[in-house]
């Protein structure tokens, strides 16, 4: 008699996720910007098959539960796959060695206009070029330049966890170019302060306050005058979240609703919160107002 062993089929369908962090991109190839291209063309043009395709479902599903991007740790993030417990992934990308910053921060202290659009942004297109002469590469150069480590049981790497990542790492660097560096080990505020760059604050250039001159009079000085509480000016806004309109959607949006739109009631409701408050205190002030006069 012949005995045959069957195994159970298990389901590989990634458990839904309430909350994940969901690429804006719906269809099509991702990254907005030349960088954020830039980044995924570089991954898909490794020697690395179409694996890394398959991450793109689980991005745009919201599979990612969590990512943060750190000089010290690079990429930590957790994905939800088909087992209880989401899998933790982690992606580094060699970093630079002291020497190799030092000579990116001499290069970039007279191109300080570089430093500028970075923070506002953008990626200037000649920074690559830059990089060039320093013998440096802002992105990899091969896969084996990235270390990529997930929890989960498939043996093949990068896997669709490690993927999913990768395509949501785009779309930060869409937001923020100088996450780029963060990768590469460097640390944002210690980078500016090496390169002689110093936000300049609000009212920084502003002269100091002329001291109230103190009265001659000691029983004006001990004594007390209340000071007559100011009248409510207030108009509603006409138009709600401009604020959050101009910025436009975040990466890490997550909500099935739109962000926008959220945004929008969230601050009428705010606005219309705010009017009940000021005539309550206007009513309060006429109350005691009222008194007084009597």
């Amino acid at each position: 008699m012949a005995y045959y062993w069957y195994k159970r089929a298990t389901s590989s369908a990634p458990k839904s996720v309430t909350g994940g962090i969901k690429a804006q991109n719906k269809r099509g190839a991702f990254g907005q910007t030349w960088w954020g291209k830039q980044w995924i063309t570089t991954l898909e043009n490794f020697d690395i098959g179409e694996r890394i395709t398959r991450g793109k479902s689980y991005a745009r599903k919201g599979q990612v539960t969590d990512l943060v991007i750190t000089a010290k740790k690079g990429v930590s993030a957790k994905v939800q796959g088909s087992r209880v417990r989401p899998y933790k992934v982690s992606i580094t990308l060699v970093p630079y060695s002291k020497e190799q910053k030092e000579l990116l921060s001499q290069k970039l202290t007279s191109k300080q206009i570089y430093i500028a659009q970075l923070l506002n942004g953008e990626m200037p297109e000649n920074l690559e070029r830059l990089f060039k002469t320093a013998g440096l590469s802002l992105f990899p150069g091969k896969y084996n330049d990235l270390t990529t480590i997930c929890s989960c049981p498939d043996y093949s790497n990068p896997c669709k966890h490690i993927a999913a990542v990768f395509y949501l790492m785009a779309e930060a660097f869409d937001q923020d170019p100088f996450l780029l560096f963060t990768l590469r080990g460097i640390e944002k505020e210690d980078f500016l302060k090496k390169i002689g760059y110093k936000r300049q604050s609000a009212g920084e250039n502003e002269p100091p306050p002329i001291p109230e001159p103190l009265p001659s009079d000691h029983g004006t000085f001990w004594g007390y005058t209340p000071s007559p509480d100011p009248a409510f000016i207030h108009t509603s806004p006409t138009v709600h979240a401009t604020m959050a309109k101009r910025l436009g959607s975040i990466p890490y949006w997550r909500s099935s609703k739109n962000f926008i739109t959220t945004m929008e009631t969230t601050y009428a409701r705010a606005s219309l919160f705010a009017e009940k408050i000021i005539d309550l205190q206007t009513t309060e002030q006429e109350k005691v107002a009222s008194k007084s006069a009597d």
